[in-house]
């Protein structure tokens, strides 16, 4: 399991580990992906994430780089190699069978054997049968909660295309204050939502661990007003797979999201998909909130459409296709 490596935020002396200690999409999704395929009797190789803890049938590697990769992958002798890094941390002479799991916007760099997160994705991808596998939840990684507190929540990246500002207007709109939880690299975005939404909006930077569960129970909705601008690499985006629906889900929270990418695909099961352009009123904001689905609906749904043990048996069959010989693009 090849795992993007990336330091954690401004320290340099530290990497993102499986699980993150706070922001980490893609760490999340190979931590819980992790949790089903031990489950499931595997033996995971772990490279791209020193200072992750291993356990029973995981061991962790510490390479960081292609050549450090290789040397511990002929170590190991996979069956099959699980990228997730997008060819950065691949070997480029890597003899094994080859998944790999498209986390962004755009093409795969090598689309071979390549596994979308959602239609949208993948019709952005240029691609038609590649197979398209969910993000996974474990919900044993969660705290579930049928009361609800006054407040909604942003968790992500405090960025234009993850849609902080509109998340700020809707919350405003509802008369409930709203937390901002994430990474802040855009400070001028940051301070301008700051700035007009003094009495809603409150940014608590990073968080992790039972902060982070706690916050994804206890929100009255999750915001996930991904907008189709303003993306990390310039250019539209396109939300590929949004791991947070589905852990808001699994805490028996719904989700407010707009149609943008895979949204439109998902957030209807656990909540409501918008138009991404939509100005909310305090009227319109009420009716959405009171139309809500109930918490136990709510992890019911995510636990059988995006539960680890489901999302692992899916990547087994890829996994097997692979070894097996099989190639697709």
């Amino acid at each position: 399991m090849l795992n993007p490596p990336y330091r954690y935020g401004q320290d340099t002396t530290q990497w993102i580990t499986v699980p993150p200690q706070g922001y980490g999409g893609i760490q999340w999704v190979v931590a819980t992906l992790i949790d089903g395929l031990l489950d499931a009797g595997c033996e995971i190789l772990l490279v791209g994430a020193p200072g992750s803890i291993p356990r029973p049938g995981l061991i962790v590697s510490d390479a960081t780089t292609p050549g450090a990769a290789l040397g511990a992958l002929r170590e190991f002798a996979p069956d099959v190699v699980h990228d997730h890094t997008n060819n950065q941390l691949l070997p480029t002479e890597a003899p094994w069978p080859t998944v790999r799991t498209h986390h962004l916007n755009g093409a795969l760099a090598n689309p071979a054997n390549g596994v979308y997160l959602s239609h949208a994705q993948r019709r952005a991808a240029g691609s038609a049968r590649a197979p398209i596998i969910r993000l996974p939840v474990n919900p044993g990684r969660y705290t579930y909660r049928e009361t609800k507190d006054a407040f909604l929540l942003f968790l992500g990246r405090v960025s234009a295309h993850k849609g902080a500002r509109q998340a700020a207007a809707f919350a405003q709109a509802a008369d409930l204050p709203l937390i901002l939880a994430g990474p802040a690299w855009e400070p001028d975005y940051l301070h301008g939502i700051l700035a007009d939404y003094p009495d809603t909006a409150q940014h608590i930077g990073e968080v992790g661990g039972s902060r982070r569960t706690g916050l994804l129970a206890g929100a009255r909705a999750l915001l996930a007003l991904s907008q189709p601008f303003g993306g990390p690499l310039g250019g539209e985006w396109i939300e590929p797979g949004a791991t947070v629906v589905a852990e808001a889900a699994v805490s028996g929270t719904p989700v407010i999201a707009t149609d943008n990418g895979c949204l439109a695909e998902i957030a209807p099961h656990v909540g409501i998909a918008l138009r991404s352009a939509v100005v909310p009123t305090p009227e319109w904001a009420a009716k959405i909130l009171a139309a809500l689905p109930t918490p136990e609906h709510l992890r019911a749904t995510a636990v059988e459409r995006w539960g680890h043990h489901v999302v692992a048996a899916k990547y087994l069959e890829v996994y097997r296709r692979a070894a097996a010989g099989g190639t697709w693009s």
